[in-house]
């Protein structure tokens, strides 16, 4: 086989130049922005994942706490529905507990937080829980949405996240 003799020129280039390795470094730090990016877009994403979780935390939470004693009460005083048959929203419930105490849930706007205070039966002084319902509560509307003021819907807003509950009350 015949081969070509080398050359004193291309024996004596045995390292890189320059220009390759500028080439070769454009390259790594193109693929490394288009990571590092891919990273920081990932993690923006997560976070708003997780706010939103946190969100939908408060929510159930703080209306599951409601729910459970509406449920078992006996009738709703405040919000009733309108004299016309229409629906009627306000901030706070008011309604009458199965042991006959007086209960109101209240969104308190200026803390953000959802407070209950109870009125007992017979002698007494009327009493706000000490720790809230919820806080972080941006916005909380009670609905009555039937004649027999027996459905109350709950709608709250946190950070932009929405719930909407429905409790109908099962003793008369």
């Amino acid at each position: 086989m015949f081969m070509y003799p080398r050359s004193e020129k291309d024996s004596s280039r045995l390292g890189v130049t320059l220009v390759e390795i500028m080439v070769a470094s454009a390259i790594i730090a193109f693929i490394g922005g288009i990571v590092g990016h891919w990273f920081f877009i990932q993690r923006q994403y997560q976070s708003r994942i997780f706010a939103i979780s946190d969100a939908q935390q408060t929510i159930r939470q703080s209306s599951w706490s409601m729910m459970q004693e509406l449920r078992t009460a006996r009738s709703v005083l405040l919000p009733r529905i309108n004299p016309d048959k229409s629906i009627r929203t306000d901030s706070k419930v008011v309604f009458k507990s199965f042991s006959g105490d007086v209960i109101c849930y209240y969104y308190v706007a200026s803390e953000k937080e959802i407070r209950r205070c109870v009125i007992p039966n017979g002698p007494g002084a009327p009493v706000i829980d000490s720790d809230p319902i919820a806080r972080n509560i941006d916005n909380i509307a009670f609905t009555a949405s039937d004649d027999g003021n027996r459905l109350i819907d709950i709608f709250m807003e946190v950070n932009g996240t929405f719930g909407l509950e429905s409790v109908y009350l099962m003793n008369e």
